[in-house]
């Protein structure tokens, strides 16, 4: 009976200790579950803003962007739409007391990589139409049909053509009788350069335009586009007056050495021709500029200064391929030398010169043509042979006749493959110029889903935020990350 008091003693401590032990209890799990409430709602609060992605953009090109700014209405806005969900979705028992972005990472950032994953990422090019592989076993990876040895080998071959033919006059002026010689050459001869230089005053590139071609009168304002500042590949024309050989020799090098950079920048270049109108291929009918991949290409600020750029480019390689060819036609080497005979009865030490400056001449035209061609939808072949040459020195002025019958090879390439290589040799510019495009589309006023304040420097594919969130008597201290 004595001990009865300890029991009661014991189990009332005993009690306390329990009762104690289930309120720790009870606060630690409401406060646990407090904060993963909150963790939760911040989240599915990240999640929702992340659902507020351009829609445009991602319609038409399958990239998933946010704007930082809500269209203009400023950094804060990410962190206004997070606490206002956080207040609904959390309630009265939970104070939002602070919200603040801890970073984000915008899609210009490190050199456009969110886009170039993306780009990774997202896409597959198994069953794309105009695909690296193919271009490359088209061309059979003849990226430098005119290389140093061909330049060494004419430069020879004029040398020791201009010393026989020296030594050649030499003899005649002193076996000279004083007879007049006979005039060889009964007609006028034409100078298929006279002819040529036309043509290029009147302008190439505009006479070889389709009629049906229409070009954006739109000007690409450079203060806010994300390639703003980065220079542009200078195009050094070839110099159509075929007067000096060596000037000749330089050209017809200038369009090699594009087959590295094809397989570098494979995945963006696919993607563009996938996305992107061109002069032959249009995507849409509202964009900003008709021709975006001569403007990837390019970088000029309107839709005929890319395209007369992108022109000259391609007679650059058209005119290389062309080249080549002619030196190992003998058919044709025997026309060039020839007419240059007739050119130079008064100087015949200059035949040599004449005959490979005919040879560029021939090769230009038979570019133009091929470049004509292309733009009506044509294939071409990469390398010619006898029976794909198409013209002679008087087609510039019957170019129509080129494409009455055509004949495509299928094993050819066209003009978009063209526009294809010529992006490789960009590099990362590629990338900063269809932002640009896409940028300049989602801004027209009047295009559905457009949004003219949306600038690409504000967009963004992820995102942290630093949030202090209060229970009760405590603080919770959230910091979560999130992105597509």
């Amino acid at each position: 009976m004595r001990n009865k008091g300890y029991v009661t003693v014991f189990v009332s401590l005993m009690l306390v200790v329990m009762i104690i032990l289930v309120t720790a209890t009870m606060y630690i799990t409401d406060m646990s579950s407090a904060e993963t409430k909150a963790l939760t709602a911040t989240n599915s609060a990240m999640s929702s803003e992340l659902a507020n992605y351009n829609r445009l953009i991602f319609d038409r090109y399958h990239i998933l962007l946010l704007d930082k700014t809500y269209s203009g209405m400023g950094e804060g806005a990410i962190e206004q739409g997070i606490e206002e969900s956080l207040s609904i979705d959390l309630g009265e028992d939970y104070e939002i007391e602070q919200v603040e972005l801890s970073g984000t990472l915008g899609i210009l950032d490190d050199g456009c990589a969110e886009f170039k994953r993306q780009i990774k990422d997202n896409f597959k090019y198994e069953v794309m139409e105009y695909s690296i592989d193919k271009i490359l076993e088209k061309t059979d990876g003849q990226d430098e049909p005119v290389d140093g040895e061909t330049v060494e080998e004419i430069d020879n071959k004029v040398s020791s053509e201009e010393k026989a033919i020296t030594e050649a006059e030499a003899e005649k002026e002193e076996d000279a009788t004083g007879e007049k010689k006979e005039d060889i050459f009964a007609d006028p001869v034409v100078d298929p350069r006279d002819t040529l230089k036309v043509y290029v005053d009147a302008g190439i590139a505009k006479i070889i335009l389709p009629d049906v071609s229409v070009l954006s009168g739109n000007i690409v304002r450079e203060e806010d586009i994300p390639s703003a500042g980065r220079p542009k590949n200078k195009v050094e024309a070839i110099q159509t007056d075929f007067k000096d050989l060596d000037r000749m020799e330089v050209d017809s090098t200038k369009g090699n050495g594009w087959g590295d950079s094809l397989l570098t920048n494979a995945e963006a270049i696919m993607y563009a021709s996938q996305n992107f109108s061109c002069l032959t291929d249009q995507k849409y009918d509202d964009t900003y500029l008709n021709l975006e991949m001569e403007y990837i290409v390019g970088g000029e600020d309107n839709d005929g200064a890319n395209y007369s750029k992108v022109v000259d480019e391609i007679l650059l390689i058209r005119f290389g391929c062309n080249l080549a060819h002619i030196l190992t036609d003998t058919t044709k080497i025997q026309k060039c030398d020839k007419l240059a005979l007739a050119l130079t009865v008064e100087f015949p030490p200059a035949q040599p010169f004449v005959k490979y400056l005919l040879v560029g001449c021939w090769a230009y035209i038979e570019s133009v043509a091929d470049v004509y061609r292309m733009l009506r939808g044509h294939k071409i072949p990469f390398m010619k042979d006898s029976t794909t040459w198409t013209t002679d020195f008087e087609s510039l002025a019957n170019l129509e006749s080129l494409v009455s019958e055509p004949s495509d090879d299928e094993n050819g390439l066209g003009y978009k493959e063209y526009l294809m290589i010529l992006m490789s040799l960009q590099g990362d510019k590629i990338y900063y110029r269809m932002l640009d495009l896409m940028q300049l589309n989602v801004t027209q006023p009047d295009i559905e889903g457009g949004d003219p304040n949306f600038r690409m420097s504000n967009a963004i594919t992820a995102f942290g935020i630093n949030s202090d969130v209060g229970y009760k008597s405590k603080v919770f201290n959230i910091h979560e990350e999130i992105g597509y």
